[in-house]
């Protein structure tokens, strides 16, 4: 069996023109403060709270178990959530479960030859570093 980064990679999407015919994704979002269980730490330790500010250093915060347990089987649930969206997915073809719910094409093509480099562009700082080094050395 071989996955999507076995035939299309970098070269064969901007050297070769090649792009995957298709990318699907499903974005959930979620509001911090009202769905995530991260409960009430005002227990734990009342002088150890962070205040929001960046002043002082990182600090550690201890949650109760309860609220660690509470928060754990709620990331379990999103696992098993996105298990059964993916075998949904590979026996219907899509994400969408009903009519009324959206769905947006974004194709992966190339506009223009420009765009090439773009992709590469993070590489630039190491190799600048990689060739500064070498003729720092070669200065010494």
């Amino acid at each position: 069996m071989r996955y999507g980064q076995d035939y299309y990679t970098l070269r064969s999407i901007f050297f070769d023109r090649v792009p995957p015919p298709v990318i699907h994704m499903h974005l959930r979002l979620f509001d911090v403060g009202k769905d995530v269980p991260i409960g009430d730490v005002s227990t734990s330790k009342p002088n150890g709270i962070p205040k929001g500010d960046n002043k002082g250093p990182a600090m550690d915060v201890d949650f109760p178990n309860e609220e660690k347990e509470k928060f754990d089987l709620w990331v379990r649930k999103l696992w098993r959530d996105k298990d059964d969206m993916i075998v949904k997915f590979h026996e219907t073809g899509s994400f969408v479960a009903d009519k009324e719910t959206s769905c947006v094409d974004i194709p992966l093509e190339l506009r223009t030859t420009r765009e090439i480099p773009y992709a590469f562009c993070l590489f630039l700082p190491a190799l600048f570093g990689y060739v500064f080094a070498k003729l720092r050395r070669r200065a010494m």
